[in-house]
C-alpha cells in the first residue's frame, strides 16, 4: 500500500467527480470518454508487456475495442434484443486475431495476451454504456455510483485497517504490502458506505439490506481483485507503475484498475436484482 495517502485520497476524489460529471452527461460523454480511456490503457499495457518482450497488436485491439463499445449501446438491445451484440464483438473479434496470425506469424503469445487485453480493458468497460441505462436513465445514474462508492471507501478501509491491524499477508508473491486483515477492513467500510450512501438517497434504490449486503460484499471483493489483477500485471511486467499518466501517481490503468471489475459485477447484480 502507498504510504502517499493525501495524494491517493485527492486524485481519488477528484478522479470521481470527474467521473460522475461525464457519467451524468450520458452516452453522448461517455462514449468518447471509454475510446480515450481504451486508447491510453491500451499503451500502458502494450509498453508494459513489450518489457517481457510480448508485442499487442495494438491496431487490432482498438479496433476491437471501438466495436465493443458500439456494440454495448443500449440502443441495440431496446430495438434487437434477441441479438447478443457484445457476444457478437467478441466472436468478431477472436475470429480476426485468428485469421491475422493465421497470415502474419501465428504468434499465439500475441494472441493470447491480445484477448487477455480485450476482455481486460474495452469488454469491461462497455458494461458502463450498459448500466447507465439499466434498468432506465434516471436509475442508471444512479446505479452506476455504486461501484464508485464501493471501490473508492475499499480503498480506504483496506489502507487505514491493514496499516493499524494488519498482519498476515494476503497475497505476498503480488502485491506484499496488502494484508488480510485489510481486505476484511475493506469490506467493512465499504458496507458502511453504501449503507450510509443508499440511505440518504433511499427512494432510488430498489434494494433491501440483504440485496445491499450481496452488493457490498461483492463489489468490495471485485474492487480488490481488480487491484491485485493489476498489481500481477506490473509485477509480470516489472514495473511499479502502469505508466506516467499521472506525473508521480501511476498511470491510467493504476487509477481505474479496481473499477474494471466492479463494473461488470454491478451490472450483473443490477441486472439480476431489478
Amino acid at each position: 500500500m502507498t504510504d502517499h495517502l493525501p495524494t491517493r485520497v485527492f486524485s481519488a476524489l477528484a478522479g470521481a467527480l470527474l467521473l460522475l460529471l461525464v457519467l451524468w452527461g450520458g452516452i453522448p460523454l461517455i462514449l468518447p470518454t471509454l475510446l480515450f480511456v481504451h486508447w491510453l490503457g491500451t499503451r500502458e499495457l502494450a509498453e508494459m508487456l513489450a518489457r517481457r518482450g510480448i508485442a499487442l497488436n495494438t491496431p487490432l485491439l482498438l479496433a476491437g475495442g471501438v466495436l465493443v463499445f458500439l456494440f454495448s449501446l443500449p440502443q441495440l438491445y431496446w430495438h434487437f434484443p434477441q441479438v447478443p451484440w457484445r457476444e457478437v464483438a467478441l466472436g468478431l473479434f477472436l475470429l480476426a486475431s485468428f485469421s491475422y496470425e493465421l497470415l502474419f506469424g501465428a504468434n499465439l503469445p500475441r494472441f493470447a495476451f491480445g484477448l487477455m487485453a480485450f476482455l481486460y480493458l474495452p469488454w469491461s468497460l462497455g458494461y458502463v454504456l450498459l448500466l447507465r441505462e439499466t434498468p432506465d436513465a434516471a436509475m442508471g445514474l444512479w446505479t452506476l455510483t455504486l461501484p464508485l462508492v464501493a471501490s473508492f471507501a475499499t480503498d480506504i478501509g483496506a489502507y487505514f485497517i491493514g496499516r493499524a491491524f494488519g498482519r498476515r499477508k494476503l497475497a505476498p508473491e503480488i502485491s506484499p504490502g496488502k494484508t488480510v486483515e485489510g481486505s476484511l477492513g475493506g469490506i467493512a467500510v465499504s458496507f458502511l458506505a453504501l449503507v450510509v450512501y443508499t440511505g440518504l438517497v433511499r427512494e432510488v434504490f430498489p434494494f433491501g439490506l440483504l440485496e445491499l449486503w450481496l452488493f457490498s460484499l461483492l463489489l468490495s471483493l471485485g474492487a480488490q481483485l481488480g487491484d491485485l489483477a493489476e498489481s500481477m500485471l506490473k509485477r509480470f511486467a516489472g514495473v511499479k507503475d502502469s505508466g506516467n499518466f499521472l506525473p508521480g501517481h501511476g498511470g491510467l490503468l493504476d487509477r481505474i484498475d479496481s473499477l474494471l471489475f466492479a463494473f461488470p459485477l454491478t451490472y450483473f447484480l443490477v441486472v439480476l436484482f431489478t
